[in-house]
């Protein structure tokens, strides 16, 4: 009889702790194939962004020189003339959007 109990154990051991593997192997095997979903998802967001880059490199490709390698003096002086550009550009701006009324006699 007492061998009888022991075997029942045994096999209740055997029973539980194969179904506790077998849960295991199964939440383990949901997420790998939840994991293969997202890098599958994150592959073709990879893939539209790199079309992406690579339009927008090829539309920026007549950057020939970083500004960190130029002359200082030539840099400073193109963004001198690009701000007295720009200063003009709002001075003549101001003076159309001025009303008829305000604007001087002489322009």
């Amino acid at each position: 009889m007492r061998t009888l109990v022991w075997i029942l154990v045994w096999i209740a051991l055997v029973v539980v702790a194969g179904l506790y593997l077998w849960r295991a192997v199964r939440v383990a095997w949901g997420q790998t194939t939840a994991l293969g979903s997202e890098l599958a998802t994150a592959s073709d967001r990879l893939a539209q962004v790199q079309t992406q880059v690579d339009r927008l490199g090829e539309a920026n490709d007549r950057l020939d020189e970083l500004a960190v390698f130029g002359d200082p003096v030539v840099l400073r002086r193109e963004r001198a003339q690009g701000r007295e550009t720009l200063r003009r550009q709002g001075r003549d701006n101001r003076r159309r959007a001025l009303p008829t009324w305000a604007r001087h006699v002489d322009s």
